[in-house]
């Protein structure tokens, strides 16, 4: 079969390997009708993060139909699923409680250490699922691959990186359409959290980002652009003069760079919440101190999206959340290296990539 196998960094090769076959008990093989480039797959690729095996299949973001299933499996061959980016057995204290992503066996599609351990990745034209039954969900017949390919990581992301705010600011006495919201990095993840705050009712959205593509459509998206040369500080305390000016009651950290986190707690209020979900794969350490926390009674939460436990909830708003419009590039699995190359560089207006793996 043909798949976008990781060779080292900065070098992704389209190649023939051996197709999954066999299934074992609670596995199943999915025929791959759509996958996705996340901007997490740049960070092996760039050598942010080290130790994925040479040859691994890259990609953690598919949909398509089921092949073949083991022993075990209750969803039939043919049935049409979306796969959480990371398996889930369904069954242990995490996965019983709302948090697969810290499920006892989560396996991260696409990351096959250097001692041989883990999963292949979804950017192939078939793929072996662990806990078939509790990794995948069947999409209905009105949702698309594609839109089952954004449910199953960054929509789900976005949305839990929203939903966390929401949550913290609960007992405020403040109700949704009153918050006044900040996005952080405007990539597809922080269009996928514009759109989930959008649906949660968050009344005031700002967006800030260093490509102006990618604010516009954040504003397309329902929010306010702050463009590069504008002060960030000065347009919050400006759009935040109903409390003071003292700044907005969330904000949603979706880079993963230092500057971004420390920019969110200069433009958070006292007693609002920062909600971080990019992964920041440096060593800068953290941009203020526990005092500093303290001092501004601010909530900060973090962490990786349990995108299985959310995903009927995601695979529900997905269609409704006009996000399918961020996709800027429909192209052949063969357009793999390229891909990379040009999201690694931001050329081309790239924002979303969807891979077909037929095409």
């Amino acid at each position: 079969m043909k798949a976008a196998i990781f060779k080292q960094p900065y070098e992704v090769a389209y190649a023939d390997i051996a197709r999954p076959s066999d299934p074992q008990e609670g596995e199943a093989i999915v025929r791959v009708m759509a996958c996705g480039l996340c901007g997490s797959d740049l960070h092996p690729y760039r050598g942010a993060e080290k130790g994925l095996q040479p040859g691994t299949v890259c990609g953690h973001e598919f949909a398509g139909v089921i092949e073949q299933v083991g022993a075990g499996v209750s969803l039939a061959p043919g049935t049409r699923v979306a796969a959480s980016f990371t398996t889930a057995c369904g069954q242990c204290w995490f996965c019983t409680h709302s948090l697969s992503s810290r499920c006892k066996s989560a396996r991260l599609f696409g990351w096959i250490d250097e001692s041989g351990s883990g999963v292949h990745g979804g950017q192939a034209q078939f793929v072996r699922v662990p806990h078939a039954d509790t990794t995948l969900v069947g999409l209905p017949d009105d949702v698309s691959f594609e839109e089952g390919v954004l449910a199953g990581d960054i929509f789900s992301t976005g949305y839990f990186c929203a939903k966390n705010a929401l949550n913290a600011l609960a007992d405020s006495g403040l109700s949704p359409c009153d918050l006044t919201v900040v996005v952080i990095g405007c990539g597809p993840v922080g269009l996928c959290a514009v759109a989930g705050a959008r649906m949660l009712g968050f009344g005031h959205m700002y967006a800030i980002d260093r490509v102006e593509s990618r604010l516009q459509m954040a504003q397309q998206l329902g929010a306010t652009p702050v463009y590069p040369g504008q002060n960030p500080d000065d347009t919050i305390k400006a759009a935040t003069a109903h409390n003071g000016g003292y700044g907005a009651d969330a904000v949603l950290e979706v880079v993963g760079a230092y500057e971004a986190l420390d920019l969110s707690f200069q433009l958070v209020r006292p007693g609002g919440v920062v909600s971080s979900v990019g992964v920041h794969a440096h060593d800068r350490g953290f941009p203020v101190s526990p005092e500093q926390l303290y001092n501004k009674n601010i909530t900060f939460c973090s962490g990786r999206c349990p995108a299985r436990s959310l995903m009927e909830e995601s695979i529900q708003l997905v269609s409704l959340s006009g996000i399918l419009q961020i996709i800027s590039h429909r192209v052949p699995l063969s357009h793999a290296p390229e891909m990379y190359a040009k999201f690694e560089k931001q050329a081309d207006g790239i924002l979303k990539v969807i891979f077909d793996p037929w095409g």
